[in-house]
């Protein structure tokens, strides 16, 4: 029996151990604000279910946002969660394309192009609940988050909804195969056809919130994309600032340009590196080329020779002298002979051409 006892509790120290492991796997491998995001998401949604008002002052209600003017509500609203559904499969299906896009342009520049969309996002919801509100002449829509059983919050599934749109707009005509079902789409169509899917699921009830961050997608790319796009070095500036320069030294922070930009970086210097390499064997070479060359074109004078001027006297080859430096040029070269050079009627001076009378 005892031993029974302990081969349960070894394995299930095991499954702690190894469940423990994956986790921290998974998140050392998350760039750093999808990290924060993921863990806020989870941290908030544990709060909410001993604590129910958090989600009440954190989710973006348009009666409270627009006619108590609660701001905050816009910028919190993707990080509360209010469905374990939502929770693992909006977490499952986001944080890898965010990962992507963080690694892609660096954590400071992705930061802001998600509260951005968030913003935008917001505004819409908040714009279309209001018109509805005015076109049925009562507020329900400003409270259709409100439910007996408590406030229900997408969280960030809109940003995920508009990610998915723009990714599927970048190539609108590629064939896409529907996720869970056997059938194949023009990319164009799948936000369009995700959207009712979760309808249906939902007892076709429309997500305003979900559906704003479709309509964001494709507005954003047919007609926002010049307007709302941030250049790396206004992304610069804002990582530089007080606001920001303490996550530069967080684990999986990403610098402007993304990973791309860093590998980018050292390929380049390690191409310095090899092409100085290059260039010095090259030189070398060059050396060795002028040395053996200089060898074959300066050699000594092996036959005989008459002196200038007339006469008997023999220039030795003997005696002649080449004289290199360590680099293989040639510096001096002296001519002599064994016999003086003189003559009664001509003298040849090597310093001077010109014959002395």
């Amino acid at each position: 029996m005892n031993i029974n006892q302990n081969n349960n509790s070894l394995n299930s120290g095991n499954c702690c151990k190894d469940c423990k492991e994956f986790i921290t796997g998974i998140l050392n491998s998350m760039p750093f604000f999808v990290k924060m995001v993921v863990c806020s998401t989870v941290i908030l949604y544990l709060i909410n279910l001993i604590i129910p008002f958090v989600a009440r002052f954190l989710a973006d209600i348009p009666y409270f946002t627009i006619y108590y003017f609660q701001i905050w509500r816009i910028f919190t609203t993707p990080f509360m969660t209010t469905s374990i559904f939502s929770v693992i499969f909006s977490i499952y299906f986001w944080y890898e394309k965010a990962s992507k896009l963080e690694k892609g342009m660096g954590t400071v520049k992705y930061i802001l192009i998600f509260f951005i969309n968030s913003f935008c996002i917001q505004i819409m919801f908040l714009a279309l609940m209001f018109l509805l509100s005015l076109i049925i002449g009562n507020k329900a829509p400003l409270i259709m988050k409100v439910t007996p059983n408590g406030v229900r919050n997408e969280g960030i599934w809109p940003i995920l909804l508009c990610d998915i749109t723009l990714l599927c707009l970048s190539n609108p005509d590629e064939n896409m195969q529907f996720r869970f079902f056997p059938c194949i789409i023009k990319a164009k169509y799948y936000p369009i056809l995700l959207f009712l899917i979760f309808t249906i699921i939902s007892g076709f009830q429309i997500d305003f919130e979900n559906m704003c961050g479709i309509g964001f997608g494709f507005l954003y790319h047919y007609f926002l994309r010049n307007i709302l796009n941030i250049s790396n070095n206004f992304a610069d500036k804002v990582g530089n600032s007080c606001l920001c320069r303490w996550m530069k030294n967080k684990k999986g922070f990403i610098g402007s340009g993304g990973i791309n930009a860093f590998n980018n970086i050292v390929n380049n210097a390690v191409n310095d590196v090899r092409n100085v390499n290059i260039n010095n064997m090259n030189n070398n070479n060059n050396i060795k080329q002028n040395k053996e060359y200089i060898k074959k074109k300066f050699q000594a004078f092996k036959g005989k020779g008459t002196a200038v001027g007339g006469g008997d006297n023999i220039i030795s080859n003997n005696k002649n002298e080449i004289d290199k430096s360590d680099s293989g040029d040639l510096t001096n070269v002296t001519v002599s002979s064994s016999d003086e050079i003189n003559s009664s009627d001509s003298r040849v001076d090597l310093n001077n051409t010109s014959p002395k009378s």
